[in-house]
């Protein structure tokens, strides 16, 4: 992912790489350089900026067709996984929250491919390592403090955990309606939050508000999703159906 500094919101793209192992589902995450000024030693998803290149590539301007070119792009050039445009599954869009110094509006896709073709080469520069863990094994480590993972990386891990085979979990991802969210930063006390639309403090930026829950808890353990039922009125983002 580029590190360019940026005043203003740039498009980006990542992809979600899932392969079917004996095993079942596996997903693919890079770990960053740690001494990238951009999410550092973080375990995430192959994924950047959008270049010029893209819209070129991609033939228009339509911002969703250049970021499917972006994510094919970056999955070639940090993993050297070859994928196609159109095999990609657009399941979610994370803006990064105001105030930061670098921010992102990311298309999230989700893609399969098949073990024979699963092969990983990084070039020990942005990307120092990688790893395709089971979601269920990947979020065990983040929660035991061995997996860094940035939230939108650990909620669409959530949103594919409940399935055992890679086909399965891309043919629900095809219709769930994809969710777009900016998450605010807060606090309830000594505890660091994100915010998303329909909790009851989003607005305001209030975490001690009471009503609806739907926001992360950050601590230096990592992330922790909470959704409070219906009270929120919007659905939960680990939820495919």
């Amino acid at each position: 992912m580029s590190d360019t500094p940026a005043d203003t919101l740039r498009n980006a793209a990542t992809v979600m790489i899932l392969r079917q192992a004996q095993t079942g589902i596996e997903i693919l995450l890079l770990r960053r350089n740690a001494k990238l000024a951009f999410a550092g030693g973080a375990w995430v998803f192959p994924g950047g900026a959008v270049d010029p290149a893209d819209c070129v590539g991609a033939g228009t301007q339509d911002e969703t067709l250049t970021a499917r070119a972006a994510a094919v792009r970056e999955s070639a050039e940090e993993c050297g996984l070859a994928l196609d445009a159109e095999q990609l599954v657009h399941f979610s869009h994370w803006t990064t929250p105001e105030k930061l110094k670098r921010r992102f509006a990311t298309w999230f896709f989700a893609a399969v491919v098949a073990e024979a073709d699963s092969t990983v080469v990084i070039d020990d520069g942005e990307i120092h390592d990688f790893q395709w863990l089971n979601p269920t094994q990947a979020l065990a480590m983040h929660d035991a403090g061995e997996l860094d993972m940035m939230p939108p990386t650990y909620m669409s891990i959530k949103l594919v955990d409940q399935f055992a085979n890679a086909e399965q979990a891309l043919e629900s991802l095809h219709h769930f309606e994809p969710y777009w969210v900016t998450p605010r930063f807060a606090r309830d006390g000594e505890v660091g939050l994100l915010l998303y639309p329909g909790d009851a403090g989003y607005e305001t930026q209030n975490g001690s508000l009471a009503g609806p829950r739907h926001r992360c808890v950050v601590s230096d353990r990592g992330v922790t999703y909470i959704h409070s039922g219906k009270d929120v009125g919007i659905a939960a983002m680990d939820n495919p159906q």
